[in-house]
């Protein structure tokens, strides 16, 4: 097999967060997984609607938090999508033959060893390994090794099943995404790198549009919370409520979250971060905790929920909304905190 044999593989608590975290162990970047996550902005909150079940999601990030590291941090990289599945396949044999793994990003419907049958995307990996005995453009009979954050070790995937994940129709915000590092020396200070990515995350929290970055489609930071905690009560007229709720529960607690909707991982980050910046509220890591906990305690009361019959779920998604709607208005004071301390 043809692999990057300098690659360590860990797995972790969210798939953006342990790719960056991995990449910074094979680069010598010196990053934990919170203080990656933190410095990729990966704090964020996207509310959409889908044609089929599960017809309402939310994720607690935004979809630019991969790209969002190296740009904070000053590390060279390339993120493009490729125009087809050939041009895809070749680039990443060509990285990995070259020593350089390759953040992919796919729906977890496509990757065999999750055995879901629910789409999910996207889910990012990091391709370090492939086997092709036949040399066809088109990957027939190849084999590629993946680093992927839920899994102790490597997991092999049949090529054509990494094409199907790619090139999925549930894929935010669009197929055939991947990313590598072209130069892997930051050109800035961790403080300086803290600085940038906290001011992204502030403006993308309260306001989306002023940031410059790909948001995909739904309502954004605070106003997707807001729009998820308006919605909620409605939700026992869709055609499967009960998955429905059990599916937001799962975004909040499960799926790659680190727990309480990603807030515990980005709290963690605001630990360091106030040390390293010491106009931050000193006080922002254990409030943001305390965010994440009410988190969890909104989705066990959607756990709940799903676990009733349709017509009894009203008062439990009611309670959820009103702690969801008290959630917003802390996180937007925290933000505005954090903003005003970097003026």
């Amino acid at each position: 097999m043809h692999r990057v044999d300098a690659y360590d593989h860990r797995p972790g608590d969210h798939c953006g967060s342990t790719s960056l975290r991995n990449l910074a162990d094979l680069y010598d970047w010196g990053y934990d997984e919170p203080t990656a996550f933190g410095l990729a902005s990966g704090l964020g909150f996207t509310y959409y609607e889908l044609p089929d079940s599960p017809h309402r999601a939310f994720f607690g990030r935004p979809l630019f938090l991969e790209a969002a590291f190296f740009d904070h941090c000053g590390i060279g990289y390339e993120h493009r999508a490729a125009p087809d599945w050939e041009t895809a396949w070749a680039t990443i044999r060509e990285q990995i033959d070259d020593g350089r793994p390759v953040l992919c990003f796919g729906d977890i419907y496509y990757l065999d060893y999750y055995g879901s049958d629910t789409h999910f995307a996207p889910h990012s990996f990091l391709a370090v390994g492939y086997e092709d005995d036949t040399e066809r453009s088109d990957a027939e009979d190849a084999t590629v090794l993946l680093s992927d954050s839920e899994f102790p070790e490597p997991q092999r995937l049949p090529a054509d099943r990494l094409r199907a994940a790619m090139t999925s129709d549930w894929m935010l915000p669009r197929p055939l995404r991947h990313l590598v590092v072209t130069d892997p020396v930051p050109d800035r200070s961790f403080a300086a790198a803290v600085e940038a990515a906290v001011r992204e995350t502030a403006a993308y929290v309260r306001d989306p549009a002023t940031v410059d970055r790909e948001l995909g489609p739904g309502e954004h930071g605070l106003a997707g919370i807001r729009a998820l905690a308006d919605d909620l009560p409605s939700w026992t007229d869709l055609p499967d409520p009960g998955w429905t709720v059990r599916f937001a529960y799962q975004n909040v607690e499960r799926r790659g979250t680190g727990g309480g909707c990603f807030r515990r991982l980005y709290a963690d980050f605001l630990g360091a971060a106030s040390e390293a910046v010491p106009a931050l509220p000193a006080d922002a890591g254990e409030r943001m905790h305390d965010v994440a906990d009410d988190w969890t305690a909104a989705g066990e009361t959607l756990q709940e929920a799903s676990e009733r019959d349709p017509a009894e779920m009203g008062p439990l998604l009611e309670d959820a909304a009103a702690a969801i709607h008290d959630l917003a208005d802390r996180e937007e004071r925290l933000f505005d905190d954090l903003a005003a301390a970097l003026d």
